[in-house]
């Protein structure tokens, strides 16, 4: 057994900004450099990947992403800010920490205890 956690960045009115879900997306602009096609590939519509980028945007109160327009035929692409890139290294970090600190916290209260409960059984 383990003890899971779940973790995201939340304004001060407690809605969220940056979670699992945004992280994958916006890694996945990073890697296809396009919003389009990490909302395709991550199985959401570019108007909802487009929203939840936009909404943590304006929570953050910086860009995430630099946008350039396609030409005639569109096709522009995606990329992300250095502050987005600093963010998600942030909250990398902090995710890990608090895993480990979970885990920790888990070993000492928790696993003598069901253990001992899971031999009984």
């Amino acid at each position: 057994m383990e003890l899971k956690v779940k973790i995201w960045l939340a304004d001060a009115e407690g809605n969220g900004i940056l979670g699992d879900g945004r992280s994958l997306l916006l890694r996945e602009v990073h890697r296809c450099r396009s919003l389009r096609q990490a909302a395709e590939k991550l199985g959401m519509s570019y108007r909802k990947a487009w929203g939840d980028i936009r909404q943590a945007e304006q929570r953050l109160g910086f860009a995430l992403l630099v946008r350039e327009r396609g030409g005639s035929g569109g096709g522009g692409a995606s990329a992300l800010t250095d502050r987005a890139v600093q963010l998600l290294a942030g909250y990398d970090k902090s995710k890990s920490c608090i895993q480990k600190t979970v885990q920790k916290q888990y070993q000492k209260y928790l696993q003598n205890l069901l253990e001992k409960t899971g031999s009984r059984t």
